[in-house]
């Protein structure tokens, strides 16, 4: 963040709690249509304006706070509310009456780095200045004028807005119908999946999963982690890595690792489900830190320490930890592990901005020209992930070559991938590939974000878990330093900790995936059905499943949207 802001805001604001600042950091950096219909319902000073291109109404800032303070419709309004009936009345008053408490230090921060000032240019089609130009400037001046007034409400924003505002009607329908399509779209992709799912069930060998395995019960193998501190002096990078071992390594077997690569602002705790699971198999793991995009780095950006909430180069140093992992995995090997771990047929899970990392060094490459087409000017499509994924043009244009030819089996989980991989780039991966996604994911939605990159995949073993209800997995706000428990649950429809029932869905089909490409145990094929699915699927949170036989019925229906 440039000098000049700080100073201009007491002292105080560094003392406040972050309670509410990740909402609104997270939501302006990766943007959600709730929070963009917030604050297309709010921008202006003494009127608002409604530019339909041909047509050009206003109405008085003041007729606005008597609705949002006393419900009155004052005549200028009742026009307008001809077109609403009562309950999107009070919805819109509702929105009016919107408070949020909210840190300007950490606001500015959020608004001034590169994915904040993506959301901003975003925004400023839809919220236009005098001119009827973008308003971006404009409306980041506003938002942390209205944040300094530690009254953070539609109302006053709109009075901070510089000048005159224009709300461009034609493109905030626009957005409003690709929203409430894809919406419509996503009740049908489930509704679609599950009945493809019965279907695949009713005709798979029947098995009475009861007397087998439950795979989503812990082995009786016993482990112990260790923590290594790598130091990569090419890349001047130091970062930790969590590695879970068996006690048994010591057999004549060797054992199989698997990876685990977590998401933007992750702590090197999370997924520990999922390695503990997997390692009480008889599965070496290593969790991975980030340091560029961890959760170290995301608190130095709440605290004004760092000016990204990602660093440019995460795109490619993720994957090269990996590769530096292997590599020092290798040379330990051969004296402190008795050449035990297998480092030639390794298996990696990832999941979001770790997915990514997963399908890089899986082969994916990263697709210039798609990212050109889907970034710029700027964004055009309402799927937040691209604030993520646009950030890659940044970087030099060239063919990275991020591939790791040890890595033979993925397991990725809400993948950022559509834009910066494309159809073109994810066309490189040839290995088994899992691929979990969450039907309430808003951050990589499903249908654009999974269900289509999915079908690109060339590959015949590629498997298709969709769980209804989940959201964008494994992300709790109470473990930022200084954060209270939330007492609303805006965030919550953005990303939240997952229960224990998707968890226990991951570590089944994890550990069935594993088994069967790491493990070369050919019995757990059994378990990679549609049958498995219903047979553990459990109220609200229902399975679906799809391989690459059975995904081709479901190309009809993307086709038609």
């Amino acid at each position: 963040m440039s000098s000049n802001i700080k100073p201009s805001f007491p002292r105080k604001y560094r003392r406040k709690t972050k309670k509410r600042i990740l909402l609104w950091l997270v939501s302006l950096a990766l943007i959600t249509v709730p929070l963009v219909l917030i604050n297309l319902s709010a921008t202006a000073a003494e009127q608002v304006y409604f530019n339909y291109g041909f047509l050009k109404v206003s109405v008085s800032l003041t007729a606005l706070e008597t609705y949002a303070e006393i419900g009155k419709i004052e005549d200028e309004l009742k026009l307008y509310f001809l077109f609403l009936n009562s309950e999107n009345q009070q919805k819109f008053r509702d929105i009016l009456q919107f408070n949020l408490n909210i840190n300007p230090i950490q606001l500015a921060q959020g608004l001034h780095s590169p994915m904040g000032e993506k959301l901003l240019q975003y925004l400023g089609e839809m919220i236009q200045n005098q001119d009827g130009n973008n308003g971006a400037i404009a409306l980041r001046e506003a938002l942390i004028k209205t944040a300094e007034s530690e009254d953070f409400t539609p109302i006053n924003v709109l009075q901070n807005f510089p000048g005159e505002v224009q709300f461009n009607i034609p493109k905030i329908l626009s957005v409003n119908r690709e929203f409430f399509g894809l919406l419509e779209d996503t009740e049908k992709l489930i509704a679609e999946v599950q009945k493809i799912t019965l279907a695949a069930a009713a005709t798979e060998a029947k098995f009475d999963f009861s007397t087998l395995t439950d795979l989503r019960q812990p082995g009786n193998i016993s482990f112990y982690q260790e923590t290594l501190t790598l130091n990569d002096k090419s890349r001047d990078r130091q970062f930790l890595v969590n590695l879970y071992l068996p006690d048994n390594y010591r057999t004549n077997q060797t054992i199989p690792l698997i990876i685990l690569s977590p998401g933007l602002a992750a702590k090197l705790s999370q997924w520990q489900h999922l390695a503990i699971h997997l390692a009480s198999h008889g599965f070496a793991v290593a969790k991975v830190q980030h340091p560029g995009s961890d959760f170290n780095h995301f608190q130095a950006f709440l605290e004004g320490k760092e000016t990204e909430i990602f660093q440019l180069r995460e795109f490619i140093n993720r994957p090269l930890d990996i590769s530096y992992l292997l590599d020092e995995l290798e040379r330990r090997n051969k004296f402190q592990y008795q050449g035990k771990l297998n480092l030639k047929n390794v298996g990696m899970a990832g999941q979001s901005f770790g997915a990514y990392t997963t399908l890089a060094l899986a082969g994916a490459k990263i697709n210039f020209p798609q990212l050109k087409q889907d970034c710029l000017p700027q964004i055009k499509s309402l799927n937040p992930s691209l604030f993520l994924q646009c950030r890659a043009l940044d970087l030099p244009e060239q063919n990275y070559n991020l591939r790791d030819k040890r890595i033979k089996s993925i397991l990725i989980m809400d993948p950022v991938n559509s834009s910066i991989f494309g159809k073109s780039g994810l066309s490189h991966i040839n290995i088994p590939i899992l691929w979990v996604a969450g039907s309430e994911d808003q951050l990589t939605p499903v249908v654009i974000e999974q269900v289509y990159p999915f079908t690109w995949l060339p590959v015949t073993e590629k498997y298709f878990m969709l769980t209804k209800g989940a959201k964008h997995l494994d992300f709790n706000i109470t473990e930022i330093q200084n954060v209270e428990s939330v007492d609303d649950d805006s965030l919550n429809q953005l990303v939240s900790a997952s229960s224990p029932v998707i968890k226990s869905y991951i570590d089944a089909f994890g550990l069935a995936f594993f088994q069967t490409y790491l493990g070369n145990n050919s019995d757990y094929l059994n378990y990679l059905r549609s049958s498995y699915a219903m047979a553990i699927s459990e109220e609200p949170y229902t399975l679906g499943f799809l391989s690459a036989s059975t995904v081709e019925q479901l190309i009809p229906t993307l086709a038609g949207k």
